[in-house]
Protein backbone atom coordinates (compact mmCIF):
# COMPACT_ATOMS: atom_id res chain seq x y z
CA UNK A 1 0.00 0.00 0.00
CA UNK A 2 1.20 3.60 -0.74
CA UNK A 3 2.22 6.22 1.51
CA UNK A 4 -0.31 8.01 0.31
CA UNK A 5 -3.24 5.07 0.52
CA UNK A 6 -2.54 4.63 4.24
CA UNK A 7 -2.54 7.90 5.25
CA UNK A 8 -5.96 8.53 3.09
CA UNK A 9 -6.84 5.10 5.51
CA UNK A 10 -5.55 6.64 8.09
CA UNK A 11 -7.78 9.48 7.78
CA UNK A 12 -10.78 7.59 6.71
CA UNK A 13 -10.52 5.60 10.34
CA UNK A 14 -10.34 8.43 12.32
CA UNK A 15 -12.85 10.19 10.44
CA UNK A 16 -15.29 7.00 11.22
CA UNK A 17 -13.97 6.88 15.18
CA UNK A 18 -14.07 10.44 15.84
CA UNK A 19 -17.82 10.84 13.78
CA UNK A 20 -19.47 8.05 15.56
CA UNK A 21 -18.54 9.74 18.83
CA UNK A 22 -19.83 13.11 17.65
CA UNK A 23 -23.03 11.53 16.23
CA UNK A 24 -23.33 10.03 19.65
CA UNK A 25 -22.63 13.27 21.20
CA UNK A 26 -25.90 14.64 19.23
CA UNK A 27 -27.90 11.90 19.00
CA UNK A 28 -27.88 12.17 23.31
CA UNK A 29 -28.56 15.66 23.17
CA UNK A 30 -30.76 15.82 20.37
CA UNK A 31 -32.83 12.79 22.35
CA UNK A 32 -32.42 14.32 25.76
CA UNK A 33 -33.96 17.44 24.67
CA UNK A 34 -36.71 15.90 22.04
CA UNK A 35 -38.90 15.84 24.87
CA UNK A 36 -38.72 19.57 26.40
CA UNK A 37 -37.53 21.50 23.46
CA UNK A 38 -39.12 20.09 20.29
CA UNK A 39 -37.41 18.87 17.43
CA UNK A 40 -36.25 22.57 16.13
CA UNK A 41 -34.62 23.18 19.68
CA UNK A 42 -33.49 19.60 20.02
CA UNK A 43 -31.72 19.54 16.76
CA UNK A 44 -29.89 22.90 17.30
CA UNK A 45 -28.56 22.13 20.89
CA UNK A 46 -27.27 19.00 19.11
CA UNK A 47 -25.91 20.51 16.35
CA UNK A 48 -23.71 23.15 19.01
CA UNK A 49 -22.73 19.98 21.20
CA UNK A 50 -21.46 18.14 18.32
CA UNK A 51 -19.51 20.97 16.06
CA UNK A 52 -18.19 22.18 19.74
CA UNK A 53 -16.17 18.54 19.77
CA UNK A 54 -15.65 17.79 16.09
CA UNK A 55 -14.01 20.57 15.00
CA UNK A 56 -11.03 20.43 17.34
CA UNK A 57 -10.98 16.64 16.78
CA UNK A 58 -11.25 17.22 13.13
CA UNK A 59 -8.11 19.22 13.30
CA UNK A 60 -5.94 18.15 15.26
CA UNK A 61 -6.44 14.25 14.92
CA UNK A 62 -8.22 13.18 10.95
CA UNK A 63 -6.90 15.70 8.90
CA UNK A 64 -4.13 16.70 11.32
CA UNK A 65 -3.70 20.72 10.31
CA UNK A 66 -0.82 21.81 11.61
CA UNK A 67 -1.51 25.43 11.37
CA UNK A 68 -2.54 27.30 14.86
CA UNK A 69 -1.91 30.80 13.90
CA UNK A 70 -5.55 32.98 14.42
CA UNK A 71 -5.55 33.59 10.75
CA UNK A 72 -5.87 30.00 9.87
CA UNK A 73 -7.76 28.75 12.90
CA UNK A 74 -10.38 31.72 11.28
CA UNK A 75 -10.90 30.63 8.27
CA UNK A 76 -10.49 26.90 9.20
CA UNK A 77 -13.54 27.51 11.36
CA UNK A 78 -15.88 29.30 9.49
CA UNK A 79 -15.24 27.59 6.86
CA UNK A 80 -16.01 24.28 9.15
CA UNK A 81 -19.03 25.85 11.13
CA UNK A 82 -20.31 27.09 7.41
CA UNK A 83 -20.70 23.48 6.38
CA UNK A 84 -21.50 22.30 9.00
CA UNK A 85 -24.52 24.98 9.11
CA UNK A 86 -25.33 23.39 5.32
CA UNK A 87 -25.87 20.21 6.85
CA UNK A 88 -27.41 21.74 9.76
CA UNK A 89 -30.22 23.05 7.88
CA UNK A 90 -30.34 19.48 5.47
CA UNK A 91 -30.65 17.72 8.48
CA UNK A 92 -33.57 20.19 10.04
CA UNK A 93 -36.02 20.16 6.56
CA UNK A 94 -35.39 16.16 7.01
CA UNK A 95 -36.04 15.36 10.57
CA UNK A 96 -39.50 17.98 10.08
CA UNK A 97 -40.34 15.72 7.22
CA UNK A 98 -39.67 12.85 8.28
CA UNK A 99 -41.04 13.54 12.09
CA UNK A 100 -43.84 15.79 11.60
CA UNK A 101 -45.33 15.39 8.08
CA UNK A 102 -44.29 10.88 7.92
CA UNK A 103 -44.73 10.09 11.14
CA UNK A 104 -41.28 8.69 11.58
CA UNK A 105 -39.83 8.61 15.31
CA UNK A 106 -37.50 11.13 16.30
CA UNK A 107 -34.98 8.66 16.75
CA UNK A 108 -35.18 7.04 13.52
CA UNK A 109 -35.19 10.01 11.85
CA UNK A 110 -32.42 11.24 13.43
CA UNK A 111 -30.38 7.77 12.43
CA UNK A 112 -31.47 7.91 8.93
CA UNK A 113 -30.85 11.75 8.67
CA UNK A 114 -27.00 10.96 9.76
CA UNK A 115 -26.25 8.85 6.83
CA UNK A 116 -26.03 11.28 4.93
CA UNK A 117 -24.75 14.30 6.80
CA UNK A 118 -21.80 12.10 7.71
CA UNK A 119 -20.81 11.63 4.02
CA UNK A 120 -21.00 15.80 3.05
CA UNK A 121 -19.29 16.77 6.28
CA UNK A 122 -16.22 14.17 5.83
CA UNK A 123 -16.18 16.10 2.06
CA UNK A 124 -16.38 19.37 3.65
CA UNK A 125 -13.50 18.64 5.98
CA UNK A 126 -11.45 17.28 3.10
CA UNK A 127 -11.75 20.56 1.45
CA UNK A 128 -11.48 22.81 4.54
CA UNK A 129 -8.23 20.98 6.18
CA UNK A 130 -6.75 20.23 2.75
CA UNK A 131 -2.82 20.32 3.12
CA UNK A 132 -0.76 22.87 1.74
Amino acid sequence: MSERNRARSRETLLYLVFGAATTAISYVVFNVCLGRFGTVLSHTFSFVAAVAFAYPTNKAFVFVSRKWDLRTLAKEFSGFVGGRLFTFFFEMGALLLLINKMGVSGYASKLLTSVVVVILNYVFGRLIFRKG
